[in-house]
């Protein structure tokens, strides 16, 4: 698949997404403008592409055995994500680094994709890097690196649907429902067969997002009707005046978000599309590998602010020295955040 293609199937999703990495994060930024309705950019994994991916990066018969038995055993995400561990150590240890709430996971993976244009690595080192950001309460740069993904790794691995859902998981944390919400609702229509732990966790996030959006309606049409009474009684004077642009301002944002809304997913907030109904708990059932768990995991930043003051100074020099502009860049604001207990971005 060549790079034009990729980044054609991209489209789609990223039409959804932010148009630049941290476009979206901008407070002041102007609207959106209206997108379509799309397609769905995913197609089905294509197992024995990957297969064939795998022996030119050195899959022996037996890794390959080993690959289909845990296929049926822990699911085809799980099992190539072992596979690929299994055939770079770098990337194996790198990982464990993250299970172990290693500060030095993120630079070991970033290190990886400085170094190796492999687009089906590539998208499990994204993946990873992704969940470390959410691990530190960093969703913005989860979405920058997700971006990255369905620009270069898409349709490469069967992580597609997951990457999928943790980006719209990444911009509600941020948190920018309006984006999140159209997102969740393209899982669910997109990725039919997807776990039922994440299934489960989207459409709970639908409900929570559109009932965020109802009390803000709700919460407007109560104002709205102060100000009436207030009219009523002749009470024009500037703070007054002040309200009614506030709230003309308010209605005409929400306005433009669910009609942006109702283009994304091709249909009205509350059409026939996925069931609105909550689930009943917020976390992922238990089930699936570490890899698919949403709970968080060891603190890394809890873990670098007692790590020796050299240590600290050898991971930034790393950084500095070792990483291409984009992810140092990257890196920096990360360890930074870590570094000021997650407050600032």
């Amino acid at each position: 698949m060549t790079l034009s293609s990729k980044l054609t199937a991209a489209l789609a999703f990223l039409c959804l997404a932010p148009s630049s990495l941290f476009g979206v994060l901008r407070a002041q930024d102007e609207p959106a403008a209206s997108a379509p309705a799309v397609q769905s950019p995913f197609r089905p994994f294509d197992r024995a592409a990957y297969e064939a991916h795998a022996k030119k990066l050195g899959a022996t018969d037996a890794q390959l055995e080993q690959f289909t038995r845990e296929v049926g055993e822990v699911g085809v995400e799980r099992a190539a994500d072992a596979l690929m561990r299994a055939l770079r150590k770098d990337f194996d240890a790198a990982v464990r680094l993250g299970e172990d709430g290693d500060p030095k996971a993120v630079l070991a993976l970033a290190e990886i994709l400085a170094k190796d244009s492999d687009t089906v690595l590539g998208g499990h080192v994204r993946y990873h890097m992704a969940r470390l950001f959410l691990d530190s309460d960093d969703p913005e740069r989860a979405v920058e690196i997700l971006n990255e993904y369905f620009q270069l790794d898409i349709n490469l691995t069967p992580l597609d649907g997951e990457t999928a859902f943790f980006y719209a998981q990444a911009l509600a944390e941020i948190p920018r429902g309006d984006l999140a919400l159209p997102r969740f609702r393209a899982f669910m229509e997109w990725f039919p067969q997807a776990s039922e732990r994440f299934r489960a966790t989207a459409q709970q996030r639908v409900a929570e997002l559109e009932r965020q959006q109802e009390s803000r309606l709700h919460v407007l049409a109560d104002r709205m009707k102060k100000v009436g009474r207030d009219l009523k009684k002749q009470k024009t004077n500037e703070p007054i005046q002040v309200e009614q642009k506030e709230m003309i301002e308010e209605l005409s944002e929400l306005i433009e978000m669910y009609e942006q809304q109702e283009k994304q997913s091709g249909g009205p907030p509350n059409g026939n599309g996925p069931s609105n109904n909550p689930a009943t708990q917020s976390a992922l059932t238990e089930g699936e590998g570490r890899i698919g768990n949403l709970e968080k995991r060891v603190s890394l930043a809890d873990r670098w602010g007692p790590m020796p003051e050299k240590d600290r100074k050898q991971i930034e020099s790393q950084v500095q020295t070792k990483l291409p502009p984009q992810y140092r860049k990257l890196l920096e604001g990360y360890y930074k955040k870590l570094g000021t207990g997650n407050n600032g971005k």
